[in-house]
């Protein structure tokens, strides 16, 4: 006799467990347009992140030798972090930074010629010179010499020299904490360039709109070439 609860006037048949699963996973197949239903007790998964390229930096030449520079050593951040805070600098070079930071800060020149020694900041100029040396004659004043290179004294004398004056000075503000950096150029043993950068002169500077001759000149420069 039918259950009386049972108003289709069909005997309730019961059901298996396994072919009541196999129904639940065609209605779902059919819902989820063929995948699998997601559990939606387990969180959706991130969807993959976007790599940005690697930013290509243009090769080194004279027409853009000015518009970089080193990144500038904090001295006072180094005296105070022993890892580095830049998120640039290595930590062995860091390390080394913040043994050195109070002398440096103290002006010491035995201290500004190892930091130069091991942090070497114009190492990327050395193919556009033939030679080149650095001094420390005081606490506030680096001086760079170098030999011009023949084919670019040739090419463009005045430019070339600019170019290199404001990237060594540049790089040396950037090394260490003086407020000014002496450029003297040699070309065939004489003297072709001598001038002088403050820090001040170069500070808020657009130095990819810049003409080196131009701001060079106006550091009080002179030429022979």
């Amino acid at each position: 006799m039918a259950d009386e609860n049972n108003k289709t006037g069909y005997p309730n048949k019961p059901i298996d467990q396994t072919e009541f699963m196999k129904r639940m996973r065609a209605i779902a197949s059919d819902l989820w347009s063929g995948k699998e239903p997601m559990d939606p007790a387990m969180p959706a998964a991130p969807a993959p992140k976007k790599q940005n390229p690697p930013v290509k930096q243009p090769p080194l030449t004279i027409d853009n030798l000015w518009k970089a520079a080193d990144e500038t050593v904090d001295w006072t951040d180094a005296l105070a972090h022993e890892t580095p805070t830049d998120g640039l600098t290595s930590q062995n070079l860091w390390s080394f930074y913040h043994r050195h930071a109070e002398k440096v800060l103290e002006g010491d020149l035995t201290i500004y010629a190892e930091v130069l020694r091991v942090s070497n900041p114009l190492g990327e100029l050395t193919e556009f010179a033939d030679g080149m040396t650095i001094r420390a004659p005081e606490a506030g004043r680096l001086e760079c010499l170098f030999n011009g290179k023949q084919a670019y004294m040739e090419k463009g004398g005045k430019k070339y020299l600019s170019a290199m004056g404001v990237r060594i000075a540049r790089d040396l503000l950037a090394c260490l904490p003086v407020s000014e950096v002496g450029v003297q150029a040699a070309y065939n043993g004489k003297t072709v360039m001598k001038v002088t950068y403050a820090r001040e002169k170069l500070m808020h500077k657009n130095f990819g709109f810049l003409d080196p001759v131009t701001l060079t000149e106006s550091c009080g420069a002179t030429f022979d070439c």
